[in-house]
């Protein structure tokens, strides 16, 4: 089957583990203003098949740039993923940032087939899990900018994984992942000839999905779920 619309779109094929140019068979647009900012809009949504194994992709990009706006002329982004696997999302606002970016550097590489990099992310974004847990932000010591103040000790991950059981923050089953994760970061940070497993990169990738999904989004819901069960009580 050929390509229908004889349009492209730029997506990362999860089963060759590249991005490819899909083959655009149809595609859905919608523009606008943003009634909050004003400022102008674009999402696409691509529907296609991979050039090289012909899987189904659907893919959602963003207009980047607006001509007689910002641009000589429309800029779209590459497409995100859809279908089929798209990638993991949280809801919180709490997650840090470096937790963030650390999930979408070892999505990145996983795809690459580049395990050890991965790892070693997604090592990055649960130590940094630990210390926003475990040291965050307000309660730090805080002093005028003239004085002098004693860097506190980073929370490393060993430490950090083992403080959170022990506060109850993870039971013993994310206990141990953990520890499996930390196992993984630290042979992929050093030079040993040892090779991780796609198939194992994934799973951990699913395990640092997860407790960051426990300690964040589903806390999120838990107090809104609480605060909302309070709410009806006091009515009563």
């Amino acid at each position: 089957m050929g390509n229908i619309t004889g349009r492209t779109f730029i997506v990362d094929c999860p089963r060759c583990k590249a991005k490819v140019a899909a083959h655009e068979d149809g595609r859905s647009e919608k523009r606008g203003m943003n009634e909050d900012s004003g400022e102008p809009f674009g999402v696409r949504l691509h529907v296609g098949r991979c050039p090289i194994c012909n899987l189904l992709l659907a893919g959602e990009s963003y207009q980047i740039a607006f001509a007689e706006v910002d641009s000589d002329e429309d800029v779209w982004s590459n497409a995100d993923r859809i279908f089929p696997n798209p990638p993991k999302t949280f809801t919180s606002d709490r997650i840090p940032r470096v937790v963030k970016d650390s999930l979408t550097e070892a999505d990145r590489t996983l795809q690459a087939n580049a395990n050890v990099a991965a790892c070693v992310m997604l090592g990055r974004a649960l130590e940094a899990v630990c210390r926003d847990v475990l040291a965050p932000q307000s309660a730090r010591p805080s002093a005028p900018s003239s004085v002098p103040v004693k860097r506190r000790d980073k929370i490393m991950l060993g430490a950090g994984i083992k403080q959170m059981k022990d506060k109850g923050i993870i039971d013993q089953r994310l206990f141990d992942w953990s520890q499996q994760l930390q196992a993984f970061r630290n042979l992929a940070a050093h030079p040993e000839d040892v090779p991780i497993p796609h198939q194992d990169a994934e799973d951990l990738q699913s395990f640092v999905h997860a407790i960051v999904e426990y300690i964040y989004d589903l806390t999120d819901r838990y107090n809104e779920f609480k605060a909302r069960i309070e709410k009806k009580a006091k009515k009563k």
